[in-house]
């Protein structure tokens, strides 16, 4: 399986959804703690603080969707074959499949 090493934009935009689809039941379980802890901290905090951590957290979730998602696929038995730049996704494939032996 290839991560791209990019900006999620389905986990900054909707987090359970992006937890879901992946099989990142542990993210899914965290981003339900934050949004009731939120909740809560609103009444303390304000509504308008509350968001702008929100946005934080989503913003987070974005950049480090791909390291969730390959630390998943190790938990789950594949293995790490290494890294590969390429433009496109089928470039990196191509790109790792020849230097196979």
């Amino acid at each position: 399986v290839a991560v791209a090493d990019r900006f999620s934009w389905a986990a900054a935009v909707l987090p359970p959804v992006f937890a879901l689809w992946h099989g990142l039941w542990l993210l899914l379980l965290f981003w339900i703690a934050l949004a009731l802890g939120l909740g809560y901290a609103s009444l303390v905090i304000g509504q308008e603080a509350a968001g702008w951590l929100y946005v934080l957290v989503a913003a987070f979730l974005g950049f480090e969707a791909p390291a969730f998602r390959r630390d998943s696929l190790l938990i789950r038995g594949y293995r790490w074959r290494g890294d590969v730049v390429a433009q496109a996704p089928d470039l990196a494939e191509r790109d790792f499949l020849a230097r196979q032996p």
